[in-house]
């Protein structure tokens, strides 16, 4: 890990994100992808929307339970569709057999979400085993983490200090730092 990066002098909210913002953030990270040649899946586009969306922290089985959930929609919806561009008779006579949605399986939403972390797209909180999007996504940087216990509002800081605390690791420790977590628990400003 690099600590030559981006710096941000204030906090920001992690689950502040606005519909337009998610939209704007799904565009750029398909654009990084097809320019850095990785494969932004449905499936990895779909994990990473939900994030985004998620007003909290977001752990990997509520996920799991989120997709199968949307799967289930779009097999309602699409048997709906279909219904609607039937005749009357055959729609009185619903067919018995239903098939079942594919599940979603923990595998493969865990390696988009190991994908999502290596593109720089999101952030894992190791204390409450959780995911948050990236304030600065993409931009190689280390932030520390404020959660509150309360409220679960997560605030992520990229500042200088701890900036410095990477550089000190690195050049003048010597110690090669792969993957950096900081997070820090408490009562955020409005819960006190």
């Amino acid at each position: 890990m690099s600590t030559t990066s981006s710096n941000c002098e204030h906090l920001h909210d992690v689950q502040d994100l606005t519909p337009h913002d998610v939209i704007e953030r799904l565009a750029a990270a398909k654009e990084h992808c097809r320019l850095s040649g990785a494969r932004f899946t449905p499936l990895r586009q779909q994990i990473y929307q939900l994030v985004l969306e998620s007003d909290q922290p977001v752990g990997a089985y509520d996920l799991i339970t989120q997709l199968q959930q949307m799967r289930l929609f779009e097999m309602d919806d699409g048997d709906t569709l279909k219904a609607s561009g039937l005749s009357k008779q055959s729609v009185e006579k619903p067919s018995t057999k239903k098939r079942a949605p594919k599940n979603v399986a923990p595998p493969t939403v865990y390696r988009s979400l190991e994908f999502l972390l290596s593109e720089g797209l999101i952030h894992q909180l190791t204390s409450i085993n959780a995911y948050v999007p990236c304030c600065h996504p993409r931009a190689q940087h280390t932030a520390a983490f404020l959660i509150c216990d309360q409220c679960q509002r997560v605030q992520e800081c990229s500042s200088l200090p701890v900036q410095e605390m990477m550089s000190f690791a690195e050049q003048d420790v010597g110690f090669t730092v792969e993957r950096s977590v900081i997070e820090l628990s408490g009562r955020c400003q409005v819960c006190q």
